[in-house]
């Protein structure tokens, strides 16, 4: 399955996640991408929204995913990748700690506002799509220590190792599509422009005002989405 853009993954996957609307539900998109799949989601389940900002980490000097830090002290470490970086201990736990707090910055200035509460809520994290998976295990971990009840991971597209390592952090996990040969999540889509912070923020405030969906509607159902 191919999207026209990530507004339209939104809307399938709306579909996808109507069995959870309910009224302890809160919708998360992971920033950046994210966002603009979980607007539609919210929309349709008429759920508040709202965004997590997670960021994968590289190995120092090279390409490599070492793994990926989130808001709320969530921090996901591939522990091949940290032997392969060829730092210490204490170099690697610096390096990570500076781009959590980097994280922490970053969150607060595109929210603007305070960090949602979740504790106790069934929480709808919602994707473009996973590569490595590092973001969203980060995110889990970050959400797990914020007490929420159930962390139901919502993807477009997914690799078969980033649904695992996702899978053993979730409560569920649906992604509309499994690609094995992914190596940018743009590559699943027709339209992928890079989103800027007064997007992020236009769309939080369209969400907070309770904008009405579009005329479209949600998504039928789409089956082959399903995994736990």
């Amino acid at each position: 399955m191919r999207f026209r853009d990530r507004a339209e993954a939104g809307q399938k996957l709306a579909g996808v996640l109507a069995p959870y609307r309910s009224g302890d539900v809160c919708v998360l998109g992971l920033a950046r991408g994210g966002l603009r799949v979980a607007l539609e989601v919210a929309r349709a389940l008429e759920a508040p929204l709202d965004l997590w900002l997670a960021r994968r980490v590289r190995v120092p000097g090279q390409r490599a995913t070492l793994g990926a830090v989130a808001e709320g002290g969530g921090r996901y470490v591939d522990p091949q990748a940290a032997r392969q970086a060829q730092l210490s201990s204490d170099a690697l736990q610096r390096f990570v700690d500076a781009e959590a707090e980097d994280v922490e910055q970053q969150a607060r200035q595109l929210r603007g506002g305070p960090t949602p509460q979740v504790r106790g809520r069934v929480v709808l994290l919602v994707d473009d799509g996973m590569v490595t998976g590092a973001t969203a295990a980060a995110a889990l971990l970050a959400l797990k220590t914020q007490d929420a009840r159930q962390r139901i991971v919502a993807v477009g597209v997914a690799t078969p190792r980033a649904l695992e390592l996702s899978r053993s952090r979730a409560d569920a996990v649906h992604a509309l599509t499994l690609s094995p040969s992914l190596r940018e999540v743009s590559e699943a889509y027709e339209i992928f422009p890079a989103l800027t912070q007064d997007e992020l923020r236009r769309w939080l405030t369209r969400a907070r005002e309770g904008v009405p969906a579009r005329a479209l509607g949600v998504a039928p159902d789409v089956g082959g989405g399903w995994w736990f």
